[in-house]
C-alpha cells in the first residue's frame, strides 16, 4: 500500500489551537502524531471542523502521562481525552493494527492492538475519513484515495462493505451522515449493504446510539438524514415507533435553523416531537380504561419512553422533560386565563410553547388559535 503526500497549508483560523498544542506536545516527546479524520476532511472542503482528532504511535498510557489535564476512556478501544475545560476535549488514538476480537455476530469487542501508521489506515471506516495531516510539514498523508474521493464527492469504504458494517453497524448511520453532509454519492456497494444489514444496529448498545442520533439530527441538515435513513430502512431500527409526518419534518428544519442562527438546541424537543404521535396513539388506548386524561397521559409517555429506551437510550434528565413538555400540551390547549401567569413562569413553558406552535403550524391547524393565545400572554 503506497502512500501519496499532497502539500496543503490550512489557514490559521480554521484549524483548533488546543489540538495545535497536544500534536506539538506528542511530537516533542518523541512520537509520531498526526490530525486524523474528519477534520482533515472538512479543511479540505473548506468547512470549520467542530472535532479534531488525532492519531499517534504514542500508547494511551504515554499519553496519558504527557497531560496533566486527561484522562483514559473506552473498553472497546482505549483512547485519551486531554481537557481544556469541562466541554472541550481533544480525543487522542493510538494507531490500531487490523487484529481485533469481535463477537460471534461479527461486531468488535476489543480493539486494543496497537500498530503502525499504514496499519491504522485499514482500521478506519470510509476513504474520506482516512487522510492524516502533517502539522509540521503541511502535508496530507493518503493510502487509499481519500482525497481523490473528496474531488469526486464520492463515499466508498475502506474493505468489504459487508464486513465493515458486521463489525461495527453504526458505520451504516455514519455513511448517512456523511452522504448528506457532503452531497456525496454512496458506492453501489454500501447502498446495498444498508438496505439488506440494516438489522445489525438492533446489536448496538442503546446508549452508544443516543450519541449517534445527536450527530445524525443536530446539524444543519437532519430532515435529509431522516428521510435517507427512511430510505434505507434504518429508521426502524432507531426509532420503530416514529413515522415522518409534516411535525416531524417542520421541527428538524426549525433545529437546523437555530443551528445557522447559532441559537441553542436540545434533543428533548426532537425526541419529543419524534415520539409524540406513538404517545397520543397509546394515550387513547388507555383513555377508554382510565376516566383521568393526566393519568392516562403520563402512563402512556413513561409506556412510549420504555420502549424507545430498549432502542436508543436517553438521559433520566431527558425523559423527565420529554414528559413535562408533553403534560403541558393540553394545559396550553386550554387557554385558561386563570393560569396564565403560573404556566409562563413554568421552567418548561418555552420548549412547550415551541412544541404547540409547531404543531399548529403542522399536524394540529385547530390549534392556531391556542398558539396566538400564548404568543400574546409572553408580550
Amino acid at each position: 500500500m503506497q502512500a501519496v503526500y499532497q502539500s496543503v497549508k490550512f489557514e490559521q483560523k480554521l484549524l483548533d489551537k488546543n489540538a495545535l498544542k497536544v500534536v506539538k506536545t506528542i511530537s516533542n516527546a518523541g512520537f509520531e502524531v498526526y490530525l486524523v479524520g474528519g477534520c482533515v476532511r472538512d479543511l479540505l472542503l473548506g468547512l470549520k471542523p467542530k472535532d479534531f482528532d488525532i492519531a499517534t504511535s504514542a500508547k494511551p498510557e504515554e499519553v496519558h502521562k504527557l497531560f496533566k489535564r486527561s484522562r483514559l476512556i473506552g473498553r472497546r478501544f482505549r483512547l485519551v481525552h486531554v481537557l481544556f475545560d469541562a466541554r472541550n476535549f481533544i480525543e487522542v488514538a493510538t494507531f490500531r493494527s487490523g487484529t481485533v476480537k469481535t463477537a460471534q455476530s461479527g461486531i468488535i469487542r476489543r480493539d486494543n492492538c496497537y500498530g503502525t501508521l499504514a496499519q491504522d489506515v485499514v482500521r478506519r471506516d470510509f476513504n474520506i475519513n482516512a487522510l492524516y495531516y502533517d502539522t509540521q510539514n503541511h502535508q496530507i498523508i493518503d493510502y487509499v484515495g481519500g482525497l481523490k474521493d473528496i474531488n469526486n464527492k464520492a463515499i466508498n469504504m475502506i474493505g468489504e462493505a459487508k464486513k465493515r458494517f458486521e463489525e461495527d453497524p453504526v458505520r451504516m448511520i455514519r455513511a448517512v451522515r456523511f452522504q448528506v453532509k457532503l452531497d456525496a454519492k454512496l458506492s453501489a456497494e454500501i447502498k446495498t449493504c444498508l438496505h439488506n444489514q440494516a438489522q445489525l444496529l438492533s446489536h448496538i448498545s442503546p446508549a452508544r446510539l443516543f450519541e449517534e442520533c445527536i450527530k445524525l439530527f443536530h446539524n444543519e441538515y437532519g430532515f435529509e438524514v431522516f428521510c435517507q435513513l427512511e430510505h434505507y430502512g434504518l429508521l426502524p431500527h432507531l426509532f420503530e415507533q416514529t413515522e415522518r409526518n409534516d411535525f416531524i419534518k417542520k421541527a428538524l428544519l426549525n433545529t437546523s435553523a437555530r443551528i445557522q442562527q447559532n441559537k441553542p438546541v436540545t434533543p428533548v424537543f426532537l425526541f419529543a416531537v419524534f415520539l409524540w404521535q406513538a404517545q397520543n396513539q397509546r394515550f387513547l388506548q388507555i383513555k377508554q380504561k382510565q376516566k383521568s386524561n393526566n393519568l392516562a397521559m403520563r402512563q402512556a409517555s413513561e409506556e412510549v419512553i420504555r420502549k424507545q429506551i430498549k432502542q436508543v437510550s436517553m438521559p433520566k434528565w431527558l425523559s423527565f422533560r420529554m414528559i413535562d413538555i408533553w403534560m403541558l400540551q393540553a394545559k396550553l390547549e386550554e387557554k385558561n386565563p386563570k393560569y396564565t401567569e403560573k404556566l409562563l413562569h413554568n421552567p418548561r413553558f418555552r420548549m412547550a410553547y415551541d412544541f404547540l406552535l409547531l404543531r399548529s403550524k403542522s399536524i394540529n391547524p385547530e390549534l392556531k388559535s391556542a398558539a396566538d393565545f400564548w404568543t400574546k400572554a409572553q408580550r
